[in-house]
Parts: C-alpha cells; sequence; structure tokens
C-alpha cells in the first residue's frame, strides 16, 4: 500500500515537471519588423534668417552754404543724373558784385604786369597788386560755387524740398525717413540699394564683410536677389542688444524701391553634417525631445538627437554618426532594447 502510495506521488510529480517545461518551451520572444536607412556625413552650406528693410545706396539732402533764390532747376523728379552734373542754381547778388570786383582788379594786374616789365612799378607794389586779383578770382570762384547745386555721385532726382522761385535757407529736414541735413533737393542712388539687418550677439559673430547673401522682398516673392554684406557694426545696442549690419544689392531695373521689407538669408562657411531622414525621427510627446531607434545585432537602441537645420527632405542633426543603421518604418512600435527583424 504504502509503495503505491509512493508511485503515485512520483507521477504526480513528474507530469507537473513536464508541464512547466512546456510552458517555458513554448514562449517565444516578440520581433518587430521594421525598415532601415543609413545616417550619411553630407557637405552642406548652412543659413541664418532675418528681416530687413532696403535703403538708397548713398543718399544726400542738397544745397548750398549760402542762402538764396532759387533761379533754376536744370532736372526734374525721377530724372537721373550723373556726378558733376549741375542741377540747381540760386541767384547771387555776392557773386555779381565779386565778379565786377574781380574784372576791376584784373585790369589794374594787366597794367601794372606791363609797368613792371618797363621797370617802372617796384616789386612791392606788383605784388600787392597781384595778391589782391588772386583773392579776387578765388572769392569769385567760391561765390559761384555757393549758388551752384552739382551732383556729388551718379543718381536719382527723388524730390525738390525748395521750389523754383523759393529761397532757401538752412533748416533741418524733419520729412520721416529722410536725412536731417536741411537741403534744396534730394538725390539717391536706386540702382545700388542696401537691406538693412538687426543681428543678435547669438549670431553676430558669424556674419562677415564679403558674406553672400540672398534677399527677397514680398512685393516681387519670386526674385531671388543675391547679395554680400557690406558693413558690420562694431558695436551693439544696449537697448536692442543687436547690430546694425547692412547687405549691398543691384536694382538695375530699380524694382525694389526704399522702404520695402525684405528677407534676407545669410550664408555660412561650408561644413560636414550627418543627416537622416525626417521619417525616421520620434518627438516624445510631453517633452518635445526628438529620437531615433539605432539598430545593432537586430536590437533597438533609443538615441536622442537635436536638429541644426533641414535640407529638403534631410534632417542635419547633433547625436548621431555617420553610417549608423536607423529604423524608419516601424520605429512607433519600437522600445529601448527591443528585439527587430529588418525587412525590405
Amino acid at each position: 500500500m504504502r509503495k503505491n502510495y509512493i508511485y503515485l506521488i512520483s507521477l504526480l510529480l513528474i507530469g507537473t515537471s513536464c508541464g512547466k517545461q512546456k510552458t517555458v518551451e513554448t514562449k517565444t520572444e516578440r520581433v518587430i519588423a521594421i525598415t532601415t536607412t543609413t545616417s550619411v556625413e553630407k557637405k552642406y552650406s548652412p543659413s541664418i534668417d532675418f528681416t530687413g528693410t532696403a535703403f538708397a545706396n548713398k543718399e544726400a539732402n542738397l544745397g548750398t552754404t549760402l542762402p538764396g533764390r532759387v533761379e533754376k532747376c536744370y532736372f526734374i523728379e525721377g530724372q537721373k543724373v550723373n556726378k558733376g552734373d549741375l542741377i540747381v542754381e540760386l541767384s547771387s547778388e555776392l557773386y555779381t558784385q565779386a565778379l565786377i570786383e574781380r574784372n576791376t582788379l584784373e585790369k589794374d594786374f594787366d597794367r601794372v604786369t606791363r609797368l613792371r616789365e618797363k621797370g617802372s612799378v617796384s616789386e612791392q607794389d606788383f605784388d600787392h597788386v597781384k595778391a589782391m586779383y588772386d583773392a579776387s578770382v578765388a572769392k569769385t570762384q567760391m561765390l559761384k560755387k555757393s549758388a551752384e547745386v552739382r551732383a556729388p555721385f551718379a543718381g536719382t532726382i527723388v524730390d525738390y524740398i525748395v521750389q523754383e522761385g523759393e529761397n532757401f535757407f538752412f533748416a533741418p529736414n524733419l520729412k520721416p525717413g529722410y536725412s536731417m541735413t536741411s537741403g534744396i533737393v534730394q538725390l539717391m542712388q536706386l540702382d545700388v540699394l542696401k537691406v538693412t539687418i538687426d543681428v543678435n550677439e547669438k549670431d553676430i559673430s558669424k556674419i562677415y564683410i564679403g558674406q553672400s547673401a540672398d534677399v527677397v522682398f514680398d512685393a516681387y516673392p519670386e526674385k531671388r536677389i543675391s547679395g554680400k554684406v557690406k558693413s558690420v557694426d562694431p558695436t551693439l545696442s544696449t537697448l536692442s542688444r543687436t547690430a546694425k549690419v547692412e547687405i549691398q544689392i543691384n536694382n538695375n531695373d530699380l524694382l525694389i524701391k526704399p522702404g520695402m521689407f525684405a528677407k534676407v538669408k545669410i550664408f555660412l562657411p561650408e561644413q560636414n553634417a550627418v543627416f537622416i531622414p525626417f521619417e525616421s525621427i520620434t518627438r516624445q510627446s510631453g517633452t518635445g525631445n526628438e529620437y531615433v531607434f539605432v539598430i545593432e545585432s537586430d536590437i533597438a537602441e533609443k538615441i536622442q538627437i537635436t536638429r541644426k537645420f533641414s535640407v529638403e527632405n534631410l534632417i542635419g542633426v547633433d547625436g548621431l554618426k555617420p553610417g549608423v543603421t536607423i529604423a524608419v518604418a516601424g520605429k512607433n512600435k519600437l522600445s529601448n532594447g527591443c528585439k527587430v527583424r529588418i525587412g525590405k
């Protein structure tokens, strides 16, 4: 009886053991099917975007050193002038008076010159008359120049601040957006423009004279204009913590007008970067952190990355080496350390 009881217990233990073994043997590890891509290293030209405003490359309110009445305007608004062209002529009673004095002294100088040749006048008297005549010539030239307004550079007549027949007196120009200098006529160089942007302290060290830039204006969104950085302010504003930077562009067709709003892209020196497809990036909900799953020996590892820029459908990132295998399709099913099967 006792032997039979021991035999039954032995059979029960063997059966239980076999059942457990069968359960372990039937339990299989989950393998997730994915497709992959490889991170690549490529050269690229990074850029920084800004907004700015167009201004004339050169601008001047032209006037004279002496007051007077505007006698003649030789050009109309919108007309181009060359450097040295006479734009405005003023009346000058002082010039007329000086011209009479010069003519009188010229006759005296001619007379003493003839007497000097005959030895009938002393060198001291001759030098005195000559000095007076030379001074009158210089005075006449100065007063004549003071009655004329000539173009200091080639440009376009933008506005007559004083019209024909009006008297010109020095007074500050309070017209918004223009020079505060008093003048008779406003001249601008419009075939070349400068676009002024504000660059913050974080980016100013990346900007230098001669740097390439692309400029697009809202008025002509399909027209991309190439330019160069012309100047960089050496100091920052204490209010905005930005520095003024000027980009020079050609405007031969005169389509772009001063005051237009511009979008500027300044290109930085070419460098290498690691690129991955946009589709391989996953964003962690609630944090904004982005990561990818790197596959090695059929095991997925979650790696956080930082976007730097985008080129077409590729994203330049920090945090990865080139040549790394990355999950694409099926990445949303993965977790750190899970096993994968790479498909086509």
